[in-house]
């Protein structure tokens, strides 16, 4: 029983879909058809699509292969907002757009994920081309509501009444001879 297992764990890693390097070969090639830098750094393949970096994982299950494609944004622009805004990035998001791609809120970022299965090379670029725009399309959305989120907490900031002796800057000391006083004479 035990060399069946390992056999058909042998066959399973020469299969297209049981073997990363193949996955990631295929993928790269795509990229490369479509003009998109990509690059594998510490097992996992990024790629730059529109001045933003993604991210590309394979995993391997014991019938399907699982490809899931990752943005996060963490700026301190998007760190100083309040919790109900950054919970309110994700609610909206998710609620707005009836695709594939989810949008998770943390305290020091943001991350949208797109997760499918595949059994063929035709149908991970098929699939990834798929998920890919779906995610771009959330995406797009949540940068556009953190940076609205962002102006409103600058203007909220610049409309906060100003409270006396905070914004004035030390006065000079007056001499005597510097004041002029005028008196009516009678």
């Amino acid at each position: 029983m035990a060399i069946s297992n390992n056999f058909s764990g042998l066959l399973s890693g020469l299969s297209f879909t049981g073997n990363i390097s193949k996955l990631r070969k295929a993928i790269m090639e795509y990229f490369e058809s479509e003009g998109i830098a990509c690059e594998i750094k510490d097992g996992d393949l990024f790629f730059q699509f529109n001045d933003s970096v993604y991210t590309l994982l394979f995993g391997i299950g014991n019938e399907y292969a699982e490809c899931a494609i990752v943005y996060e944004c963490a700026a301190e622009e998007y760190v100083n907002l309040e919790q109900h805004d950054k919970t309110f990035l994700a609610d909206k998001v998710n609620t707005e757009l009836d695709n594939h791609a989810t949008v998770y809120a943390f305290n020091d970022s943001f991350k949208v994920t797109s997760t499918f299965y595949f059994t063929s090379k035709k149908m991970l670029i098929d699939l990834f081309v798929k998920h890919f725009n779906e995610l771009n399309e959330s995406v797009d959305m949540a940068l556009d509501i953190v940076r609205d989120k962002i102006a409103e907490t600058a203007d909220a900031e610049d409309e906060k009444p100003k409270r006396i002796g905070f914004c004035v800057q030390e006065s000079a000391t007056v001499e005597k001879e510097d004041l002029k006083i005028s008196a009516k004479k009678q």
